[in-house]
């Protein structure tokens, strides 16, 4: 049940992520442009799947994450399927991560 809830959070928080961002990219095609606006949601994310993101070799995974994260541009942002689906499909690339990670971790 544990791991069902953290699955669910997580989601919720990639989704919560791409609306942010949804958002921001579109005050910035409207003029608003605002440096400050960026929440590193992303952040918290890996915290919470346990990948430590000051490890030099998950340094890939940030700019990863946005890449897959800029897709959002192409949904509206009334489409909660659209949402979610780029959110479980992030989520299920962090999970393939993770246990890439935690093998080369008990190889070491």
């Amino acid at each position: 049940m544990q791991k069902k809830n953290s699955k669910k959070i997580i989601i919720q928080l990639i989704k919560d992520d791409l609306k942010h961002q949804h958002t921001i990219t579109g005050l910035n095609l409207l003029g608003f442009g605002n440096d400050n606006a960026e929440l590193n949601i992303c952040i918290s994310v890996f915290s919470l799947m346990e990948l430590n993101i000051n490890d030099k070799r998950l340094e890939h995974l940030t700019e990863q994450y946005h890449d897959r994260a800029y897709h959002v541009t192409e949904i509206s942002f009334n489409d909660k399927e659209a949402f979610e689906r780029l959110a479980t499909g992030i989520y299920d690339w962090l999970a393939l991560e993770r246990r890439k990670y935690k093998k080369l971790l008990r190889k070491t």
